[in-house]
């Protein structure tokens, strides 16, 4: 969980994590899904939308500034991520909570 956090922003992939923690990456899968209930990839989405949210509440970071600091390059992408996660549009999220 802890190499997760540390690499927000950036890109994870599972075979890496699992070299890491000495494990085969379908190990590692299965004891995450048991774990969280969800995948690797999952997860480190869920966290960085998490950030998104907080960066969106406590800055005045434009949109696009907050997909880079959460390590999406793509602001369309990151912007179509945060609906599905949070239910309303960065831009939305942000008129509504600070509002």
């Amino acid at each position: 969980m802890r190499y997760l956090e540390d690499r927000i922003d950036g890109h994870v992939q599972v075979g890496e994590l699992a070299a890491f923690v000495g494990v085969s990456p379908s190990h590692l899968a299965a004891l995450f899904r048991q774990a969280t209930g969800g995948g690797v990839v999952a997860h480190h989405l869920s966290l960085k939308m998490a950030r998104a949210r907080r960066l969106l509440d406590t800055t005045d970071l434009t949109v696009a500034e907050v997909a880079r600091q959460v390590g999406m390059d793509d602001a369309f992408y990151s912007s179509r991520q945060f609906r599905k996660t949070h239910g309303a549009s960065p831009t939305a999220y942000r008129a509504h909570h600070k509002g």
